[in-house]
């Protein structure tokens, strides 16, 4: 999971693929088609749908590069294979069975650059989204910060692993256990610590100190609050070595930007995060007031790099994919989904494929709410910075759903 401040990002649109380089459909791995579903699901929240949608009702559908959903779908179906085949997707209100998705997945294999269009027309079918809640598209990406093993100025903020004291509760296991709809609206776990025989929340930001031993290492105060914006970051170490900060665990506070409260005391009126550094830097007794106006709070656990192309790993549990993984609301959407998006950069169209594949708090707002993974480092970051509005998501279904099913209700998207 991520906990994130609002960032941006954009892309231009490649061409589409040619018919030379479409190859028949093919049913992977020796399987058979899946039989859809023959009893429909009927979703537990009215106030989300899924409508049928034509690919050519979808703007920028024909010209938006799918290489990167397609290298993020790959990944994810690794996850998948390594689960049990009638095991549900994790999260959602749709997306059945992992084992119905597999027939896409040995198929992604075969797929060569070009055909990736094809692909997902080919094994797919497009539902509209409509629900309830924000409708909006925000990036963030993966910092690269430069830290130390050792206390020393300007590295003076800890980066801290998840304490030993916290305990977290699976809140999607009671929601099936008492089949409750109240709880599958709720975030899937919660964290706290134990009191007694009592769990209660753990400590906000400001009453939070380390263990022993529960230190990586330090950093400048503003890179480790935007590590924990973004959730991960890397770490160029003093020594030369590298290794990643993976999120690890959320304090459990609804995050509240340390950059918005000092612009709304007026100490901060352009709160970028180079703006946020310098006011740190100038006004040394009041970082730890600054920082503590959000109570949210992040942990980390230290990884080695194995792939340099990769971000780290979402919620899902998946590498993100610079540009083809998106954050979404779980309640809605399943990990593994794969999403078109519908929106704007900078005034100009934003129109692009992805793969659900993380959270965080400032997402869980509805299933029109996304966050886009720009990658790593700054010019990442710069894009990550400027993405901001409003978006329209179509999701795309495998073959065997062409049945009614779950959240899919009569109608067509609107015309783009």
């Amino acid at each position: 999971m991520l906990y994130r401040a609002i960032l941006s990002v954009s892309l231009a649109g490649v061409l589409a693929a040619c018919a030379s380089t479409r190859p028949a459909p093919i049913v992977a791995g020796g399987r058979t088609p899946i039989t859809p579903p023959t009893t429909p699901v009927v979703p537990p929240a009215s106030d989300f749908l899924l409508t049928p949608a034509r690919f050519t009702d979808i703007p920028g559908w024909a010209t938006a590069d799918m290489a990167p959903a397609l290298t993020a779908f790959k990944r994810q179906c690794s996850s998948w294979k390594a689960r049990t085949p009638e095991a549900p997707l994790t999260g959602g209100r749709y997306g059945g069975t992992v084992n119905t998705w597999f027939n896409a997945c040995d198929a992604a294999n075969t797929i060569q650059p070009g055909q990736e269009r094809w692909f997902f027309e080919s094994y797919f079918d497009a539902q509209f989204v409509v629900g309830p809640g924000e409708a909006k598209l925000t990036s963030y990406f993966e910092p690269v910060i430069q830290a130390s093993r050792e206390w020393s100025a300007p590295f003076t903020e800890p980066l801290l692993k998840r304490p030993p004291d916290m305990v977290t509760v699976d809140l999607g296991a009671f929601a099936e256990a008492y089949d409750s709809e109240t709880l599958r609206g709720a975030p899937r776990t919660l964290n706290g610590r134990m009191n007694g025989d009592r769990i209660v929340p753990y400590p906000k930001r400001e009453a939070i100190t380390p263990y022993l031993g529960q230190i990586i290492g330090y950093a400048h105060p503003a890179d480790v609050y935007n590590l924990q914006v973004q959730g991960s970051g890397r770490l160029n170490f003093q020594d030369g070595t590298q290794a990643r900060a993976q999120f690890s665990a959320q304090n459990g506070y609804k995050w509240n930007s340390a950059l918005g409260a000092l612009r709304n005391s007026g100490r901060l009126p352009s709160p970028t995060w180079s703006n946020f550094r310098s006011w740190l830097d100038t006004n040394p007794g009041e970082q730890k007031t600054a920082l503590n106006a959000d109570p949210s709070y992040v942990f980390f656990q230290e990884e080695q790099i194995s792939d340099y192309t990769a971000g780290p790993k979402g919620a899902a549990n998946v590498p993100l994919t610079p540009m083809g993984s998106i954050a979404i609301d779980p309640a809605y959407h399943p990990y593994g989904a794969v999403v078109f998006v519908d929106g704007t950069y900078d005034g100009s169209a934003f129109q692009k494929l992805f793969v659900a594949q993380d959270t965080g708090g400032a997402i869980r707002r509805g299933p029109n709410r996304g966050d886009v993974f720009a990658g790593t480092g700054p010019q990442a970051g710069a894009f990550a910075e400027k993405m901001n509005g409003p978006a329209r998501w179509w999701t795309l279904l495998p073959k065997a759903f062409s049945a009614p099913i779950a959240g899919v209700a009569a109608g067509a998207a609107p015309q783009g």
